[in-house]
């Protein structure tokens, strides 16, 4: 406003007729194009910051997701960690009375009891190495 004021009296000070309103006109329409290419570039930066936080939200909507996923999740793991324990206590029962019949079969000469003996030994280590992979399931799901 206050270059407004200094322009207009530079203006009325000018003796030649039509310039003074001349400078004016000029004056409106520098005026003019500064607040269109600021209201441009405001229009421009929005625009910037709108399409980032379209994109923020699309990515929390992902992210939430994922979450609903995750939780519907937790339920099952807690089953898998129940049957983890459900199936290592009888496992170890098992292995125990492996090595007592192994021992009889031996003392016996029972090569039948002893073919039996590794076969459910070999069972069990297979039993094993899953209940293995059921543990890193169920500690990295």
């Amino acid at each position: 406003m206050m270059y407004a004021t200094i322009v207009l009296n530079w203006i009325s000070q000018l003796s030649i007729p039509g310039v003074g309103a001349c400078v004016l006109v000029l004056f409106v329409v520098i005026f003019l194009l500064y607040a269109v290419l600021h209201s441009h570039k405001q229009s421009m930066e929005l625009r910037k910051n709108n399409l980032y936080l379209q994109e923020l939200i699309s990515s929390c909507k992902q992210k939430l997701v994922k979450i609903d996923e995750l939780e519907k999740l937790i339920p099952e793991l807690q089953k898998i960690a129940r049957l983890d324990h459900d199936v290592n206590t009888p496992l170890c029962v098992i292995t125990m009375s492996l090595g007592r019949a192994k021992k009889l079969g031996q003392q016996s000469s029972d090569e039948l009891l002893l073919n039996n003996v590794k076969d459910i030994t070999d069972a069990v280590a297979r039993i094993g190495e899953i209940m293995q992979a059921v543990r890193v399931l169920k500690t990295h799901p």
